[in-house]
Parts: C-alpha cells; structure tokens; sequence
C-alpha cells in the first residue's frame, strides 16, 4: 500500500477502534442492566426478539453494502445519485420485510413475550438499515469515525434510558423499545453529521435500481446465508432449550458480538483499495492483504485472550452468579475471532472481483454445515454445542474461502510473524492464569495482560514495527500542524 493510502486506511481503523472500544464499554453496561432486571429467562426473550429482527435486516439488506462501496469508488462523480437511489431501496426493502418477519412470528408457536416483543423493536430493523445508508458514504470517504460518533451518542442516551426503565421498574417491553430508540437516535445523528455532503433524498430512477439490484442481490444471498449460520444457533437453542438457556448462552454470544468489530472494520476499510487495485495493481493488493491478515491474527488473538481466558470473570462482571455456566461456551467462542476475522478478508477478495456465483455456493455449503451440527449437538449439549458449532464452523469456512480467495490472487501469508504472534498470546496468557491463581483483581489482570501482549508483538516485530513507528510519527505530524 502507498504510504498515504496505508496510514489514511490504519488511522480510520485505529479512530474506530478506540470508538468502538468505549461503544463496547457502553454495551457492557447495558448487558449487565438487562441480565440482572430480566433475568435468565427474560433475557432469553430480549435476545431471542433481537436475533429475530436481525434476520430481517440480513435478509432486507440485499448486498447493497459492499456494491456500493465498489460502485462509488469506481464511479464517485454518480454518488448522490446512486445514494438517493439506495436510499429508496432500503427503506422499501425494510418495510416489507420488518412487516412479513412480524406476520410471520404471529403464526408459529412463539411465546407472547417474543410476538409482542417484535411489535415494539419494529422500528430497529428499519432505521438500523436506512443508518447503514450513511456507513457507506462515509466508508467509501474513509470517515468511518463519524458513524462511530453517531452510535456513541446513540448508545450513551440508550444506556441511559435502559436505567431509567430499571429505576422506574417500566418492565420487560420498555427494555425492548431502547433497541429501536438507539436505530432512530443513530441514523437521525448520521443524517445530520452528512447533510451538506449527502442530503437525505428519495429517488427512484428505474435503470440505476435494477442496476444495483442486478450486482447486489447475489451478494445479498451470500449475505443472508453467512449471516444465518452466524446466528442461527440462538433460535435453534430457543426451540429446543427454551428461554432460559439463550438467556445463559446471551452473555457469551453478546460479548462475542459486541467485540468483532475490531476486525470487521480493519477488513471493511480494505473495501475501496480491493475493489481498484485488485485488477489494476495486484502487487499493491498482495501487499495489503499480507500486512491485513496479520494484523487481523493480531487483534483476533487479542480478543481470544481476553475471551477464553478471563471468561469465568466476564461473565460474573456481565451478569450474575446465575448465567455462570455460559462460561464454558464464552470460552470456546473465544477461539472464533481467529477464523472469522481471516475469511471475512478472503470473502472481501471474492466481492472485489465479483466472484458471485463461488461466494454463493461456499455460503450456502457452510449455512447446510452450521444448520446440521447444530441440529446434532444443541440438543445433547445445549450452549456448548452451540458455541463448539460456531467454531468447527469457522474452521471449515476459513479453509475453504482460502481455496477459492487462492485461485484470484496470489496470497502470501507472513508465517513467521504469525508464530511470533502466537508465541506472544501464549505468554500473555500464561501471566494472566498465573496472575489469577494468586487473586489478582480482574480488571487489573486483564489490562497487564494486554500490556503484555502488546509489548511483546511490538519488540518481537511481530506486526512490521515500522508501520506502527510511521504511523505514531505521521499522528504526530498531523498533530503539530
């Protein structure tokens, strides 16, 4: 990567980072609120209910994302007029399948609590969508800071008003209406914060919507089936186990959800670059995505310390002495940033050069993998084969992403760094067991176990020191002018 470019892509991952950092301190708080006022059995309700929903917005979402980000790179003088005409879809797109998702819940078995639940968060698919709008814009711009601005202030006023609903003892539904008030208080901040750049407008020019639709939709399908698998598993265990083991399972499924964002977005960064340089510049693009999958193993590896290792003393901090036994299963998923984080890359390499057809089939073999392991194992060992799952799964689909991602481009991984890498969790880890068999406080373990880790991938080179020293010295840089 050209060194602008290189530092522009690292400065808008590390900004989301430490944003994303206080939106999961934020989204830590209010697992602990809920779990400890709903319980074991009503946060299975309120997870299952979001779960639920989130299927609708995988499902109303049709590709558009990564189409858009690569339509716009290669055409930006036509941007507002694709965003308008995106904007168009999505709206339309989340109505229909926010009301047939609703229908739908209303003629199976469901509980009232999951049947009226999904009446009071319709709003979130909808406004979650029509925000995703502006995470385009501004990915495309690499402005993604901006959208963390919107969901830490989204989120700040959330909180708040879950512990209003705590305090005045408003009840289970109230809960489940905050879920909606942080979509709309998002998407209302994003509009605001893009108005002069992006205005907020309806369009609907036929030929550039059936366009979009045309490259989007197979990616959509990609999509929902990738997501299904993903999150599949909750409504599985609902079926066969009932509330109160999602309920259990929740903490650990949150705390694995709420921290992959770290790699996400480092991947969601490489979009623009892949999509120009993959055809036109392949030496650029090799480049990126050596240096990207190591510092993917590098920000996996850190979340799998701090998962699998201190999950004992997460879930206690997260909840109550009641939702302990998802620890074992916050321990295996810990080990799924590994392999998600480095498929998620592989999957981007496919999108760029519209590999459709190939992305469609690997998706749709591993949401058949995930569905039938799940079938197999919820049943006999509930959460725990729910999370083993979710790991065997990304196993599967790292190594055959890799495959069919090896047939586009030439893919050269840095062994020797990742055994550094590897080496530096180990000891890491190694302090943190040893810290906590002689009681050292959580909190304070687990940040010396950070420090440590990350001093020891920064003097054993194991992510190329120089472009961390060139992008502390270009911070400073900016800074002093």
């Amino acid at each position: 990567m050209e060194e602008t470019e290189s530092n522009k892509i690292a400065s808008n991952t590390l900004v989301q980072m430490i944003g994303r950092i206080i939106i999961l301190a934020l989204s830590l708080v209010s697992i602990k609120l809920v779990t400890n006022y709903l319980g074991t059995a009503g946060t299975g309700y309120y997870n299952t209910v979001i779960t639920y929903l989130s299927f609708v917005i995988v499902i109303a979402d049709l590709g558009l994302f990564s189409v858009t980000v690569r339509e716009v790179s290669k055409n930006p003088h036509k941007l507002k007029q694709l965003f308008s005409n995106i904007f168009t879809i999505r709206f339309v797109t989340a109505l229909i399948a926010t009301f047939l998702a609703i229908l739908v819940a209303n003629k199976t078995s469901y509980p009232a609590e999951i049947k009226n639940g999904l009446v009071v968060a319709a709003l979130f698919p909808i406004f979650n969508l029509a925000g995703s709008v502006y995470d385009m814009f501004f990915q495309y711009k690499l402005e993604m800071q901006k959208v963390v601005l919107a969901e830490s202030i989204s989120k700040i006023i959330t909180v708040l008003s879950i512990l209003l609903v705590v305090y005045l003892h408003l009840g289970y539904y109230a809960i489940i209406f905050t879920v909606s008030l942080a979509a709309i208080l998002s998407f209302l901040i994003k509009a605001i914060i893009s108005r002069h750049e992006l205005p907020f407008v309806f369009s609907f020019e036929k030929k550039i919507v059936a366009q979009i639709l045309k490259m989007s939709v197979p990616l959509g399908l990609v999509f929902i089936v990738n997501n299904i698998y993903f999150k599949v598993d909750t409504l599985i265990l609902f079926y066969f186990k009932g509330a109160v083991d999602v309920g259990i399972y929740a903490v650990a499924y949150r705390v694995l959800e709420t921290t992959l964002f770290a790699g996400a977005y480092l991947v969601s960064s490489l979009k623009p670059l892949l999509s120009t340089s993959i055809d036109q510049d392949r030496e650029k693009a090799k480049g990126a995505i050596t240096q990207a999958s190591t510092f993917l193993l590098a920000i996996a590896l850190a979340l799998t310390i701090i998962s699998s290792v201190f999950s004992h003393d997460i879930v206690l901090f997260l909840s109550n002495s009641s939702f302990l036994p998802g620890a074992g299963a916050m321990a295996i998923l810990g080990l799924t940033p590994i392999f998600l984080f480095l498929s998620g890359l592989f999957g981007e390499i496919l999108i760029a050069k519209d590999k459709k057809k190939l992305l469609t089939i690997l998706s749709i073999f591993i949401l058949c993998f995930n569905v039938g392991l799940n079938i197999y194992f919820i049943p006999r060992y509930s959460y725990i084969g729910a999370a083993a799952t979710t790991v065997i799964s990304e196993v599967v689909l790292v190594c055959t992403s890799f495959l069919a991602a090896r047939r586009v481009i030439e893919i050269k991984l840095d062994f020797a760094r990742g055994a550094k890498l590897i080496f530096s969790a180990a000891m890491a880890s190694a302090f943190a067991i040893i810290s906590r068999s002689f009681g050292a406080y959580f909190l304070l373990n687990l940040a010396i176990t950070m420090v440590i880790y990350g001093s020891m991938i920064y003097y054993l080179n194991a992510i190329p020191r120089y472009t961390i020293d060139r992008y502390l010295g270009s911070l400073k840089a900016r800074r002093r002018s």
